[in-house]
């Protein structure tokens, strides 16, 4: 009886956590007004979502001590963080009213600037030819290219698509990532954004125009080349953020439809070949899996990192902390490998899971780095949009909205060096920054 009015206190101290904080990001970020469209507002919303409200099934489905951790670990970091927001909100005497008078601000820009738009041509090209390079170094056939191709398929798809990228046996292998998702996704933006902005003004878009094409057809194909699911979702995401802040934070109803549609077509239609068929019946189960990946799966591997750690092994002090493990005078380990181990035993092949922040910062720290490092993350978050919003809106700005945006919202599924520093943001602020392009 103890145990069942323990745990209804639980679900009811959550509640009232979720409430509490959705006051404190509404005070200071305007969180359920879509005029004010801003990153901690996002990553609020995925945070809850895909995290912090399935944790409560997943708590009540399971037994143990690890569980506990586990809730009081992710509830806290809907205090943490947004005191993180709080706190740099008030030392930049930061006012909620600036998001939305930035987005009704119009755009100042020059699309035609002769430097620019070389800029932009070099890096394209660094693009193309890491794309390419990236297709001769294949171990096999475009993974994608196989899979369209109406032959027998004797091969197994998995495996050719994690050696594609993900294991390829390659001293560059970074770079193709980043190339991936990072420069071709941000150059479509900066072509898309130049593109609307010259049409708005009834200028020559015609350069521009060929820009768009160009980069989403490399960049769309390379996303979907090695059939991860991800990659072209977040690309549709992108465009249609990039297009709702480019309208003054507005977007019609048939566009959302559409983005969305757009966005959930080709994992669906991976899932379905893989699933070896295209039937009413596999599109209802590769739906379902779908929807488990984005909605049940990000806080349940969560929650078995909470049953390796401490129990399995020991906090590990920063090494968990990937590339920024050598600050803490640690080499880098992977809690990745421990959880797909832990699940799936030593027979995993290529697998792996990843897990929010949160459970990287407790494999790390414990409750202690959970604490302060939500509370960083707030202040970090802040910190970038109030730089943005306090600049000249430019189109490349918007961009650099819209790719912050993502990778904040990343922190759901990714460690704090794989959302924010691996992702190729601090690249994309130091080109914000110089002006580089645009």
């Amino acid at each position: 009886m103890d145990v069942v009015l323990q745990d209804s206190h639980i679900l009811f101290l959550g509640v009232l956590i979720l409430l509490v904080s959705a006051i404190v990001m509404h005070y200071s970020n305007r969180i359920f007004n879509l005029s004010f469209l801003s990153i901690p507002a996002v990553w609020y919303f995925a945070y809850t979502v895909t995290i912090f409200i399935p944790s409560f099934f997943i708590f009540y489905e399971r037994s143990g001590y690890y569980r506990y951790s586990f809730i009081f670990a992710l509830a806290s970091a809907l205090v943490t963080v947004p005191i993180g927001i709080l706190l740099a909100s008030v030392v930049l005497k930061f006012k909620a009213q600036e998001i939305r008078q930035y987005h009704a601000m119009p755009i100042q820009d020059r699309p035609k600037d002769f430097m620019r738009i070389m800029n932009y041509a070099l890096a394209f090209v660094i693009g193309l030819i890491l794309f390419f390079s990236w297709c001769a170094e294949q171990p096999g056939p475009i993974p994608l290219l196989y899979l369209l191709n109406p032959g027998e398929q004797t091969l197994d798809l998995t495996l050719m698509r994690d050696y594609s990228l993900k294991l390829l046996d390659s001293p560059i292998r970074y770079l193709y990532h980043t190339t991936r998702d990072f420069l071709f996704p941000l150059l479509m933006l900066v072509a898309f954004g130049n593109y609307y902005y010259s049409r708005s003004k009834h200028s020559s878009s015609r350069l521009w125009f060929f820009f768009l094409i160009a980069s989403s057809i490399f960049g769309v194909f390379f996303a979907g080349a090695n059939i991860s699911k991800s990659p072209v979702f977040s690309i549709v995401v992108l465009m249609a953020l990039a297009l709702f802040l480019l309208k003054g934070a507005k977007l019609a109803w048939w566009q959302i439809l559409l983005s969305l549609f757009l966005s959930l077509s080709f994992p669906t239609v991976i899932l379905m070949s893989t699933l070896g068929s295209y039937s009413w019946a596999t599109f209802q189960e590769a739906f379902g899996k779908l929807i488990a990946r984005v909605f049940i799966s990000p806080s349940f591997v969560v929650y078995f990192g909470f049953e390796l750690v401490p129990e399995r092994v020991a906090f590990q002090g920063g090494r968990f902390m990937g590339s920024l493990a050598p600050l803490f005078g640690k080499e880098p380990s992977d809690l990745r490998e421990y959880a797909i181990w832990y699940l799936m035993g030593q027979d995993h092949g290529t697998g792996s899971a990843s897990g929010a922040f949160v459970s990287e910062l407790f494999g790390d720290f414990g409750f202690p780095g959970v604490i302060l490092g939500g509370i960083l993350v707030g202040i970090v978050m802040q910190w970038i949009q109030v730089s943005i919003l306090r600049s000249p809106k430019t189109v490349f700005a918007i961009a650099t909205y819209t790719m912050f945006i993502y990778f904040f919202s990343t922190l759901t599924y990714l460690q704090i060096a794989g959302a924010l520093i691996l992702s190729g943001a601090p690249i994309l602020w130091l080109l914000y920054k110089t002006k580089l392009l645009g």
